[in-house]
């Protein structure tokens, strides 16, 4: 009982000295703009479902999706035909007569071996390619808003920074001096920089004439500590360009397997029925006349003689599976960078906290609130190269989950 007890009470303590150590800043004011609170999980799953580009992208899974469900149904092409006659203009001998048949026909194309299944899962494939595209694009515009999103939210906390070093300022009937005014002035212009990430921040959203953006977090997220083994395995298996770079091999594939299909002959059958009405020549009558007719088409076209077409198919399949070696390659080179970038970002982190922590100690004076406001700029900073870097590797291995501003 007193164990569970004890654990119980750590768990207290160490949400208390959690909360004591998160600042707590003046709330943001911005009299003349409206803005509308938004958290960073609400404002990317607008972003998923207004933005245009991804729109159009889903339009296109859309269409390609349709096309491929009907891909997979022969073309017969049937051409039906009529012919009345025949019909002379000038009779070749004095009582001839011309009986002026009726003919109807009928002909489909039966198509070469091989080409509606080609077809099929070229258009399959050409789906699965546009999908992969979307969910590629759709990750790379995240991580760009998450980057403004961030920006925005540094910014928000500096200007809250230098509105509690006003307030601290004026505990001391320091207010109106030199250094309050050159606080507001900053403040002013970190108004006009919010308000200018809030506009970008709307823009990915398409909503031109809607409130603006007003970020919320504290950009604390904990420090973690990785593999760099592990990450470029996870990469490899769910980064999103990977995935949409192997869906275009898969669709090159299957476009040189319609090109050579296509050199497989069509076969169109035929037939013709021909009824000729009774009819009287030199005196001899005649009774009605039907008949039928069958026939065979085998269109040889110039595809039979050229395989350009074929090298070209099979070339855009090597040019994709070498991409798709470059893109694996690329991996191992960005995961490293980046690695290295946030074993700085943390470094930086630690001791920006430090130097916070050992400021907030001494805000009892007027220099004290000084050099607590330059101690929290530079911790709001670190926390900016951290979070970004974080974020970054985490979304370079394939880890897509919708980051914890706190």
């Amino acid at each position: 009982m007193k164990k569970w007890f004890y654990c119980v009470w750590a768990v207290v303590l160490l949400a208390w000295m959690h909360s004591i150590s998160a600042q707590s800043l003046p709330p943001f004011k911005a009299p003349n703009t409206n803005y509308r609170a938004v958290t960073l999980g609400n404002y990317l799953g607008e972003l998923n479902e207004e933005n245009a580009n991804l729109k159009i992208r889903r339009l296109s899974v859309d269409s390609a999706k349709a096309n491929a469900k009907d891909a997979g149904k022969p073309y017969l092409s049937p051409i039906l035909t009529y012919v009345r006659g025949s019909m002379y203009t000038q009779a070749p001998y004095s009582g001839y007569t011309n009986p002026a048949s009726n003919t109807l026909g009928a002909m489909v194309t039966i198509e070469g071996w091989g080409k509606r299944s080609a077809r099929e899962a070229q258009a399959e494939a050409d789906a699965k390619h546009k999908l992969a595209e979307m969910i590629t694009e759709s990750k790379a515009i995240e991580t760009e808003a998450i980057f403004n999103y961030i920006d925005a939210l540094r910014t928000k906390l500096l200007w809250q920074s230098y509105q509690a070093a006003i307030d601290g300022l004026k505990q001391y009937q320091a207010g109106g001096s030199a250094q309050e005014a050159e606080f507001i002035a900053t403040q002013k212009i970190l108004a006009n920089d919010l308000k200018y990430y809030s506009y970008g921040l709307v823009n990915y959203l398409g909503k031109a004439d809607s409130d603006l953006i007003l970020p919320v977090g504290t950009l604390n997220m904990e420090p973690q500590n990785f593999k760099v083994e592990e990450l470029i395995a996870h990469a490899r298996e769910n980064r999103a360009d990977i995935s949409s770079g192997q869906a275009a091999v898969e669709s090159a594939a299957a476009t040189l397997e319609v090109v050579k299909a296509s050199k497989n002959v069509d076969f169109i059958p035929g037939v013709y029925y021909t009824q000729t009405p009774p009819y009287s020549s030199s005196g001899v009558n005649y009774g009605t006349q039907q008949s039928f007719s069958f026939l065979v088409n085998v269109p040889l076209g110039n595809g039979l003689l050229v395989n350009s077409d074929i090298t070209t198919a099979a070339n855009n399949q090597a040019e994709q599976e070498v991409n798709l070696i470059a893109i694996k390659s690329k991996i191992v080179t960005e995961i490293n960078q980046t690695y290295l970038q946030y074993l700085s970002a943390k470094d930086r982190l630690e001791a920006a906290d430090k130097a916070f922590n050992q400021a907030k100690a001494g805000k009892n004076s007027i220099q004290g609130i000084l050099r607590f406001r330059d101690a929290e700029y530079e911790l709001f900073d670190a926390r900016t190269v951290h979070a970004k870097t974080l974020i970054l590797l985490n979304r370079l291995s394939g880890n897509f989950e919708v980051p914890n501003l706190h």
